[in-house]
């Protein structure tokens, strides 16, 4: 047993201010590394949804010129069946409409089935465009479609795919008008 001489303090509980000091250094050094790789790791979830979503349009154009009748794209959960909405970040599907009643069902091909990876991607269409519909010919009639692809972080700026009436994708950083891409 131990015992301690009176008047000598025992050994300290606590902190001292140069291991306070070096401690909120190493964390600070930490985060200052670590929180811009973040915000590129989210803006890449952008790029990516973007780049998936290009993709799933060329695939429904092609496939229509190339069959000869229309293929659709539309928000889906199961992948079977279009929702009645203007977000697709659960998921969408692409098939090929035979007998053109825009609705999936026993005479329709499924062609694509495709679920956004990533929580924080928000994925909504321009107001009357729940359903994008590609013709024969290639083109998509109907009011121009706007695709807008958000992180919910809002970390990474949105980003837009465009699709004119003549069916053609391309991407943006502002609405058809030139304005700001809305999230909400």
């Amino acid at each position: 047993m131990d015992v301690q001489p009176a008047g000598c303090p025992g050994r300290p509980n606590a902190f001292t201010l140069i291991e306070l000091i070096i401690t909120l250094a190493v964390t600070i050094t930490v985060l200052s590394v670590a929180v811009p790789g973040y915000r590129s790791l989210t803006a890449g979830s952008v790029t990516t949804a973007v780049n998936s979503m290009a993709a799933h349009l060329h695939l429904a154009r092609s496939e229509a010129i190339k069959r000869g009748i229309q293929v659709v794209l539309c928000p889906s959960t199961d992948g079977k069946t279009c929702l009645d909405g203007f977000e697709w970040q659960q998921g969408f599907i692409v098939y090929a409409d035979v007998n053109e009643n825009r609705k999936p069902d026993e005479k329709d091909q499924l062609l694509r089935f495709h679920r956004p990876d990533g929580r924080r991607i928000r994925i909504l269409t321009s107001t009357g465009r729940k359903k994008l519909v590609y013709q024969p010919s290639g083109m998509s009639p109907g009011s121009t479609a706007t695709i807008t692809v958000c992180d919910t972080t809002r970390y990474a700026s949105p980003r837009a795919i465009v699709v004119s009436n003549t069916g053609r994708p391309r991407l943006s950083d502002t609405r058809p008008d030139g304005g700001a891409l809305r999230c909400g």
